[in-house]
């Protein structure tokens, strides 16, 4: 359990002494236990350094939060250059150095070798462009060469590195490879402009006393526990926030502004397929906080362009195949075993494994797992013969959604519908299920197909007597069965104006297709509570069965629960 903050920072600053020192902090901010200083930026970005973390290329081909190009990370010896990347914001889109973070759009930059072919190249023009952005990585690292003694920098052969990913873009490619090729290019552009900035420019404000303390905010900047370091990227002009325990903060330092955390605005959706629009996402890296391995693994090469490779003849001979002969209507052909492989091929009837249910799930909305629990799970026995049989067994459903029907969702259209129909649903099932829940509880593909439909017309109800037949008149018949109410409910909303109440504010649904981090996290983190509010009750329920067939003593046991979680239990 985080630790109390023991004071409250306010701005403050010392009589005759405003200056601000490496350790004191024009920006201020704090997180449990934990304070988060800078001396010389006027906003503190959130740290994403949870250890269940993972690296992994979203839709755009970059690593959201844990990308050191995109997001300021925690200082790493093995790339103290990393804080000299720059940020995209300080320079103009009519400019060839925006390219470093341009992002392609399928329908716009793509020319594919037949209309709704996912094999393809980029339009000439942006190729032009990315190919300016690599003479000037050449022509700066030329003039670097001519004043050192010591021609063979790491730098210079990131340039040769440079050129090689550039000639990917002559060949005809994937989509989904060309989004990657492209994001790799942009890395290693990056890394070289960076790499001469701390060359050229930190170095240099190193030998240099600078009281006026300047700093470039077009650099990246970096997150670093170790007041020492903040005092040297202080000296240089480095954008540094420091982090300390809030009982190891000096109450005299000088603060000018306390301020919540900026949160990250980058694109968090996994790679969806341009025309089938089914999510095909790339292979996790690294799992783990910010630190010198994530980075490592934001470096790692792209190589394997998929599970099989496919050569340029293949790419040819599959275009051709597509591609009917001129006069003849194209003929259909039986599936062959030995068929060419298609790359981009959606993986059909894949089956899905379910998650470990004695594991907590691991991932950034969800909270931090309990690290003791975690561990002694390891070492538990989960055999399950060695649980006795019981005369009531406890119902395998869930009075309320998987979690991992959240964190799980890779298209933004299905977190939409999620979120969306669990926030008009939400007070009417929490009725439901604390005064009357049925019995048995709904199972998780049950929550699924109500989280992810978006019904425009009156549900039809099964209480006519007639069985319906078909998985899914089946499957509608269940759900009617136990979210009667909710489902008249959704088709309202869907039917209606869209608007959505959460904690007293108003949301549109249109809005949760890109939600902002910080509600996802309120509305998961409150299904944990609630669930573990149900969960305490089932558990009671089976202990103390006999105290539950009296309707006045299970009235008392329901306001013994209240007691010990006093807010309301919605």
């Amino acid at each position: 359990m985080p630790l109390t903050i023991h004071c409250e920072f306010k701005p403050f600053l010392r009589d005759g002494d405003n200056a601000i020192t490496a350790t004191d902090a024009h920006s201020l901010t704090y997180d449990g236990q934990l304070v988060f200083t800078s001396p010389n930026m006027t906003f503190v970005p959130q740290l994403y350094d949870n250890p269940s973390n993972i690296v992994q290329a979203r839709a755009d081909g970059k690593f959201w939060v844990m990308d050191p190009f995109q997001w300021p990370q925690m200082y790493a010896d093995t790339y103290t250059w990393s804080f000299t990347i720059p940020r995209c914001e300080f320079h103009d889109p009519s400019t060839d150095l925006w390219y470093a973070w341009w992002s392609p759009a399928f329908s716009d930059d793509f020319e594919p070798l037949s209309p709704g072919h996912v094999f393809g190249k980029l339009k000439s023009t942006h190729c032009d462009h990315l190919f300016r952005l690599y003479e000037r990585a050449n022509k700066r690292v030329g003039s670097y060469k001519l004043f050192r003694e010591n021609k063979q920098d790491v730098v210079v052969g990131w340039v040769t590195g440079l050129c090689s990913v550039f000639e990917r873009f002559k060949e005809t490619q994937a989509w989904r490879d060309i989004v990657m090729i492209l994001a790799e290019f942009q890395r290693r552009f990056l890394e070289i402009w960076s790499m001469m900035d701390y060359l050229e420019i930190f170095e240099l404000w190193l030998k240099f006393e600078d009281k006026a303390h300047r700093v470039n905010k077009t650099w990246m900047g970096c997150f670093t526990k170790d007041s020492a370091i903040a005092l040297r990227l202080h000296k240089a002009g480095v954008p540094v926030w420091l982090i300390r325990d809030v009982r190891l903060v000096d109450d005299k330092i000088n603060i000018c502004q306390v301020i919540p955390f900026t949160p990250a605005d980058l694109v968090f959706w996994m790679y969806l397929h341009p025309i089938k629009n089914f999510t095909q996402p790339f292979n996790i890296r690294y799992k783990g906080p910010s630190d010198h391995q994530c980075q490592a693994a934001v470096h790692q090469p792209y190589l394997t362009f998929e599970e099989i490779p496919m050569d340029q003849t293949e790419v040819n001979r599959f275009a051709a195949s597509r591609e009917p002969s001129s006069g003849k209507a194209p003929t259909k052909t039986t599936k062959n075993k030995s068929a060419v492989y298609e790359p981009t091929a959606l993986r059909q009837n894949q089956s899905q494994v379910g998650r470990d249910k004695w594991c907590d799930v691991a991932h950034p909305f969800m909270p931090n797992i309990n690290t003791f629990f975690a561990l002694d799970m390891t070492h538990t026995d989960k055999d399950l013969s060695r649980v006795k049989p019981t005369h009531t067994r406890m119902d395998e459903g869930y009075r309320l959604p998987d979690l991992g029907l959240f964190v799980n969702i890779l298209s933004s259209q299905s977190l939409k519908k999620y979120l969306a129909n669990w926030l008009a649903c939400r007070e009417s099932w929490l009725r439901h299920v604390y005064m009357s829940p049925p019995s048995p509880l709904p199972r998780s593909q049950s929550w699924r197909d109500l989280l992810i439909m978006q019904p425009t017309t009156p549900q039809p109800s099964s209480s006519s007597g007639q069985m319906p037949s078909g998985k899914t008149g089946k499957s509608k018949a269940k759900l009617d069965l136990f979210f009667g109410d909710e489902l008249s409910l959704l088709c309202q909303f869907w039917t209606g104006s869209q608007m959505l109440q959460w904690r007293g504010q108003k949301i549109e649904a249109a809005m949760l297709e890109n939600p902002p981090h910080r509600l996802i996290q309120q509305i998961i983190y409150k299904i944990c509570e609630q669930s573990f509010r149900y969960d305490l009750l089932e558990l009671d329920e089976h202990l103390a069965g006999h105290m539950w067939l009296d309707r006045e003593v299970k009235k008392r046991r329901m306001e013994l629960l209240c007691g010990i979680f006093p807010q309301h239990v919605g």
